[in-house]
């Protein structure tokens, strides 16, 4: 997941963003949510790059997906420049702060090919 903010605002801004994000998607029943600078994302995480922070990366089952990827979009909601790009496997989502009924049915999609595919 690439985690974006309005372009005026800096690294430190951009890495606070990041560090809210994590301590809410952590208070989820996930089994982590880590920070990785480099590489590759730990081995059964669902990758989270952030262009200038590094990534996050969740793990969880997938049964939780659908509450993690709200939460992220809650989470955009409440402040207009901000956008997530999210990849599951090989599938991806970019959410910006776009209409919440757009959102709501990008959002839906998105899970649907997510849950055809196990």
């Amino acid at each position: 997941m690439d985690l974006g903010v309005d372009r005026d605002e800096d690294a430190a801004d951009l890495d606070d963003a990041a560090r809210q994000l994590q301590r809410e998607l952590l208070e989820l029943d996930v089994d982590a949510v880590q920070r990785v600078r480099e590489g590759k994302a730990p081995p059964g995480a669902r990758a989270v790059d952030a262009a200038m922070l590094g990534s996050l990366a969740v793990t969880a089952g997938k049964e939780v997906m659908g509450t993690v990827v709200r939460a992220i979009v809650q989470w955009i909601g409440r402040r207009a420049d901000r956008r997530v790009k999210l990849t599951i496997g090989d599938d991806s989502i970019e959410l910006s702060n776009v209409s919440a009924e757009d959102q709501r049915r990008l959002v839906e999609t998105f899970l649907a090919r997510q849950a055809s595919e196990t």
